[in-house]
């Protein structure tokens, strides 16, 4: 005979490991920004992939919040998904913008800084279209606002620079878009 779970019970299980996920992805954090500054990526690698996890997490936390009957016990429920989820994006956010600093500053692109910089362009993307948008449009807190206008300013500057950056033009040379963006960042000095 099949066992009955009670769908919130169930969603306050789901909860209570996504906030052992977030803290995972905390303690993951200095070790990340220190291995990138040495231009190595090894634990910026195992910082993505916690951080593809929480949000495929969210995906079925949603869903199973969605089982629960409307009412008291879902909108509490709702509430502390969106609030971890606000925190979440959050913190990735400004580690988005931090890596991006740490690329942007770099003398020279080593291998892997290529990849590092299209997905924290992904990533800031994404984030500031999700923290713009409802639930969480309007009720940010002050420094989580002051990051997604960061978040613009970097992409626009991103945009305007993007054949430089990204080996959008059609060079012959077929060159890597870490080696243009390096000669572009050697130029600007």
């Amino acid at each position: 005979m099949a066992r009955t779970v009670n769908p919130a019970d169930e969603a306050r299980r789901f909860l209570d490991a996504l906030d052992e996920k977030a803290d995972g992805i905390t303690a993951l954090l200095a070790d990340t920004k220190a291995d990138v500054a040495r231009s190595s990526y090894s634990a910026y690698k195992r910082f993505a992939d916690a951080v593809n996890d929480f949000d495929s997490f969210c995906i079925l936390i949603e869903y199973r919040i969605k089982r629960v009957p409307e009412g008291e016990e879902r909108t509490t429920l709702e509430a502390r998904f969106q609030s971890a989820r606000l925190a979440h994006m959050s913190r990735q956010l400004k580690t988005s913008i931090e890596m991006m600093a740490v690329v942007a500053s770099a003398k020279e692109l080593p291998l892997g800084a290529k990849d590092l910089f299209l997905r924290e362009l992904r990533a800031i993307y994404t984030l500031k279209n999700s923290l713009s948008s409802p639930p969480f449009d309007g009720n940010l807190p002050a420094e989580t606002a002051h990051d997604v206008e960061l978040a613009e300013k970097i992409l626009r500057e991103i945009i305007e620079r993007a054949p430089a950056l990204l080996d959008l033009s059609m060079g012959a040379d077929g060159g890597d878009a870490a080696d243009a963006a390096a000669e572009e960042g050697a130029a600007g000095n």
